[in-house]
C-alpha cells in the first residue's frame, strides 16, 4: 500500500467518525425535554418556499381547530296557515241597514202578518180602503206576494226596483176625495185605482205612519214569542230597528220628519193610538174575511184557527171583542195558545239555516220579477 492510498483511508474515516458524531449529536438533541430548546444553529430551519403566481398558499391553521366540511342549509319551514273556520264571525259592527234585514230574512217576522192587519183596520181609513178594494179574499196568496215585494224592495232591492214597486203602490192609491170630473175620461186601470171615500184618501202620511208602527210592533211580539232564545230584544237592538222600519212608510211619501225620533216616543205614540181606534163596520166585515172567510189551499186551511187562537191573546180587548174572537182567559183557549206557541217555537228550533236562506232568497227573485213585470207591462201581474 502506497503512501497516498494510506492518508486517504485516514481521511474517510475521520469523516465518517465526524457523521457519526454528528448524528448522535442530532438524536441526543431530539430527545431533550422541551424546555432545553435546541440550538439554532445546530438544525437550522428550513425556509418556506415562495408562492408562486399559479398557485395560492394555504394558511397555517393552529391544530386544534379542525376543518369542518359546510353543512348544506335546509329549505325554511312552509308558512304555517291558519285554517278559516267553518261559521267565520265577523268583527265588524254590524249597520242598521243589516238589523233591518236580517229581521226581515227571518220567518218568524212574517208570522205577526195577521196581527199587523188587524191593528190596521182599527183605522177607518185603512178599513175603508181594504174592504171596498181590497183582493186578499179571494187572493190572499197574491196579496201576500205583493206585500213580500214591497217589503223586499225596501230593504234589499236596488234604486231602480224599489221605485218601480213602490210607483206602482202609489198609483193603485191614487184617491180623489170626489169623483173625477164627468168630462175627464179614464181607463179602466186608472178607474180602478181611485178610492172614493168620504174624508179619507189612501195617500194620507198619517196612514202610511200607523202601518209601518203596526209591522214593527209585530215583529217585537213574534221575536218575543217564537224566538230561540225566548226573550224580548235588547232595547238597543229595538231602537235601531224602530228607525229602520220608518222606511216603509217614507218610501210611500211620508215625510221623514213625521217618525218617531226615539223608541220612547214611538211608545207614547203607539199607546195614544191604540186608545183612540175606532172600530167600524168596514173594520168587522174585513177582520171577519180574515180570521174566517179567507180562500186559502187546502193545505193552509189549518192557519185559520190557529190565527184566530193567537189574535184573541194579543189583540187589545176592544178589539177582540169587536172581532168576535174567544176570551183568552178560558180554559180551552188558554191551554191552545200556549201549545201553538210551544209548536211554533220547536219548528223554528229545527228549521236548517239553508232553509232560511232558501225561503229568503225566493222573496227577493220573486220581488226581481215583480219589478220586471211592472218595468215591462206597466202593471203588477202577480
Amino acid at each position: 500500500m502506497t503512501a497516498s492510498s494510506t492518508s486517504e483511508l485516514k481521511d474517510q474515516t475521520k469523516k465518517v467518525h465526524y457523521l457519526g458524531s454528528q448524528a448522535y449529536q442530532r438524536s441526543i438533541n431530539c430527545s431533550q425535554p422541551p424546555d432545553n430548546p435546541v440550538d439554532n444553529t445546530t438544525v437550522p430551519e428550513k425556509k418556506p418556499s415562495p408562492p408562486s403566481y399559479h398557485q395560492h398558499p394555504t394558511p397555517r391553521l393552529p391544530m386544534s381547530k379542525t376543518i369542518s366540511k359546510p353543512t348544506p342549509k335546509s329549505p325554511p319551514p312552509p308558512p304555517v296557515t291558519e285554517k278559516a273556520p267553518l261559521h267565520p264571525t265577523t268583527t265588524t259592527t254590524p249597520t242598521p241597514e243589516d238589523h233591518l234585514k236580517h229581521a226581515c230574512g227571518n220567518l218568524i217576522t212574517w208570522l205577526g202578518g195577521p196581527y199587523a192587519i188587524l191593528l190596521q183596520i182599527a183605522s177607518p181609513g185603512i178599513a175603508l180602503g181594504s174592504c171596498s178594494h181590497s183582493r186578499f179574499q179571494t187572493h190572499p196568496i197574491s196579496r201576500f206576494r205583493r206585500t213580500a215585494a214591497f217589503i223586499m224592495a225596501v230593504v234589499h232591492g236596488t234604486e231602480e226596483q224599489k221605485a218601480l214597486i213602490c210607483g206602482a203602490i202609489k198609483k193603485q192609491r191614487l184617491v180623489l176625495f170626489h169623483p173625477p170630473h164627468p168630462n175627464v175620461m179614464l181607463t179602466r186601470s186608472e178607474k180602478d185605482s181611485h178610492i172614493h171615500g168620504p174624508n179619507y184618501t189612501a195617500t194620507d202620511p198619517l196612514l202610511q205612519k200607523w202601518t209601518a208602527a203596526t209591522l214593527f210592533v209585530a215583529g217585537q211580539k213574534t221575536h218575543e214569542m217564537f224566538s230561540i232564545e225566548r226573550k224580548p230584544m235588547p232595547r238597543a237592538e229595538k231602537e235601531v230597528l224602530c228607525q229602520q222600519f220608518g222606511r216603509f212608510a217614507t218610501a210611500l211619501d211620508m215625510p221623514g220628519e213625521m217618525w218617531p225620533r226615539s223608541l220612547g216616543e214611538f211608545e207614547r205614540y203607539f199607546d195614544e193610538q191604540l186608545q183612540t181606534l175606532e172600530i167600524t163596520e168596514a173594520s168587522e166585515k174585513v177582520a171577519d174575511i180574515l180570521l174566517r172567510g179567507m180562500e186559502l189551499p187546502w193545505f193552509l186551511m189549518w192557519a185559520l184557527p190557529v190565527m184566530r187562537v193567537l189574535m184573541a191573546v194579543w189583540l187589545p180587548e176592544r178589539c177582540r171583542v169587536a172581532f168576535g174572537l174567544p176570551d183568552p182567559n178560558g180554559w180551552l183557549v188558554w191551554r191552545a195558545y200556549w201549545v201553538i206557541v210551544w209548536l211554533i217555537w220547536g219548528v223554528n228550533w229545527l228549521t236548517p239555516e239553508r232553509m232560511r236562506v232558501l225561503v229568503e232568497s225566493w222573496m227577493k227573485r220573486d220581488m226581481a220579477r215583480a219589478a220586471e213585470d211592472i218595468r215591462v207591462y206597466r202593471r203588477w201581474m202577480i
